[in-house]
């Protein structure tokens, strides 16, 4: 006697992400993003836990400003500067900032570095390093200058400043290459 149905279908998978009808090239690019975020509030908390005990010459790291400036130069002008925005927003309210200035900030820096890599650099590590000690370093002199002008801070602290320019800056350029292989996970990129 010959069976009737021996052919039984695969049980429907009922996933998360299978009633979105994502592509494979989307499940990258999102997962691509979870995992910026995840490094970047990673950074928040190292920078916010342990970090700020440690003091080198009155100064201590601001790595996600720098991270986010890495991370919005590797990925081009339309997807970096959405990210930059939504991530200095984040940043704002994770009361890691030092006040709303800081989303302008960081958005505007990110920008013209991103649009002056594009435009005028050939990709690279030296490119990228230049223009994310360029952001840092001008980020932090706007937020002195933010400070001096609040009432905050004072004159005498230009030194600490700059102090947590460099560090940030040795701690983005230490994280490139976790950046770089996030960002090979899907989507465009340009090849570095």
């Amino acid at each position: 006697m010959a069976r009737r149905n021996e052919f039984k279908p695969d049980k429907p998978r009922s996933g998360f992400l299978s009633k979105l009808y994502l592509t494979q090239l989307q499940r990258r690019a999102i997962l691509k993003w979870l995992l910026y975020a995840l490094v970047l509030v990673g950074l928040s908390v190292v920078q916010d836990v342990i970090l700020c005990r440690v003091r080198i010459f009155g100064a201590t790291t601001d790595l996600v400003p720098a991270a986010i400036f890495c991370i919005c130069v590797l990925e081009q002008l339309q997807r970096g500067s959405v990210f930059s925005l939504v991530a200095s927003i984040v940043y704002l309210f994770s009361e890691s900032s030092l006040g709303p200035y800081t989303i302008v900030f960081i958005t505007t820096l990110a920008v013209l570095v991103t649009y002056f890599r594009q435009s005028y650099l050939q990709s690279g590590f030296s490119a990228t390093a230049l223009c994310v000690v360029a952001a840092t370093v001008l980020y932090e002199l706007a937020t002195f200058c933010m400070g001096l002008f609040l009432g905050l801070t004072t004159p005498a602290r230009m030194g600490a400043f700059l102090i947590t320019a460099v560090l940030s800056c040795v701690a983005a350029l230490a994280l490139y290459p976790v950046f770089l292989a996030i960002g090979r996970i899907g989507g465009q990129q340009w090849k570095e």
